[in-house]
């Protein structure tokens, strides 16, 4: 095969794929969920959901959330993966990330947090 030949085949099937990439991401959703639905057989998947802050503990390098929907979970954020403005008590949020345990209870790793009011 010709370098020209090659190089329009390589081209081709790029942007091939990267439509199909971004097709597809355009479908991924995580569907929102309620704090009493969230159990330990949810660990390690990700889930979405709203809530208001009742407690933010603020460290240097973690912001710790209790949200309460009327059920209480635990929120972890951590700093050097998120820049995100200043989360305050009685703040209504949007938190996705992945369900996890620690000290037998169960909370959630934030991998991104929003102030909705």
């Amino acid at each position: 095969m010709k370098e020209k030949t090659l190089l329009k085949v390589a081209l081709i099937t790029s942007l091939l794929g990267l439509l199909i990439l971004y097709a597809i991401s355009d479908n991924i959703t995580i569907s929102q969920t309620n704090i009493e639905k969230i159990t330990l057989d949810n660990k390690d998947e990700m889930v979405k959901l709203k809530g208001i802050v009742s407690k933010v503990i603020d460290t240097e390098k973690v912001t710790i959330i209790n949200i309460i929907q009327p059920q209480e979970i635990t929120a972890v954020l951590f700093k050097d993966e998120n820049t995100t403005t200043k989360i305050k008590e009685n703040n209504q949020i949007e938190i996705i990330g992945k369900v996890d345990e620690y000290e037998g209870k169960l909370e959630i790793i934030a991998h991104r947090a929003r102030i909705i009011k």
